[in-house]
């Protein structure tokens, strides 16, 4: 089993919408990209690197303080990868980010791909939160999947479908008719997590489905800027 087909079966165990979707698709699915979120996108852009996968863009997001790249592989999705920048987060937020280990090197295995092995307070993780949920998540799940996106001949229908079907859905469709990409997600998943003091629910994962026209291969900031948000409480 692929790396990608082992992330996604993990993926997909917490979000119940990524298998409706397969249901009603009739168990196609046909994955555009898959995301993941970083403090430094270096160590998970190797390891796609390493299997063959090329930097092919860069983006830049300067009021969510990230930066961003995807990869692209013949014949396999593409690979995007974000990151903050720590450096722009106050010296309160920077504190509570220390206890996020380093990634280690890579072990080869899609057991990697986890989040934080100690678990954060309570109390940080929603002190955080006020600041950036961006990290506020990095600080739950780490280097697991952040979303993977359905590729769609026209994500209006999509919409419509999964709506019909009782998934939660974004309101909006970033992109207009005809543009190169047209994007829309579920919401996020909730999720049980382990904290220091106590268990309860946060927002983990969402599926995104994504239209593409005109031969387009990249991303568009404005768009993705409003996906990003699809994990906030």
């Amino acid at each position: 089993m692929s790396l990608l087909d082992q992330l996604w079966d993990a993926y997909a165990a917490h979000v119940p919408y990524a298998r409706t979707f397969v249901q009603l698709a009739g168990g196609q699915f046909r994955n555009d990209h898959v995301a993941f979120r970083s403090l430094d996108l270096e160590p998970i852009s190797r390891v796609f690197e390493q299997l063959g996968w090329k930097r092919a863009g860069a983006y830049d997001f300067p009021e969510t303080h990230l930066n961003a790249i995807h990869l692209s592989k013949p014949g396999e999705p593409r690979v995007f990868v974000s990151e903050l920048r720590v450096n722009d987060l106050s010296p309160r937020a920077r504190e509570i980010l220390s206890q996020l280990p380093k990634d280690p090197p890579y072990d080869g295995t899609a057991g990697w791909f986890r989040g934080p092995e100690k678990p954060p307070l309570e109390s940080d993780l929603l002190e955080l939160e006020k600041e950036s949920q961006y990290v506020a998540w990095l600080l739950l799940f780490g280097r697991e999947v952040n979303h993977f996106t359905a590729s769609v001949p026209d994500v209006e229908v999509w919409q419509q479908k999964m709506k019909a079907a009782g998934i939660p859905m974004k309101d909006e469709i970033e992109g207009a008719p005809g543009a190169g990409l047209r994007q829309t997600a579920t919401r996020a998943a909730p999720r049980k997590v382990k904290l220091r003091d106590r268990e309860r629910e946060w927002p983990y994962a969402y599926l995104e489905i994504a239209e593409r026209n005109g031969g387009f291969d990249g991303f568009v900031t404005s768009q993705a800027r409003q996906l990003f948000d699809m994990t906030k409480r």
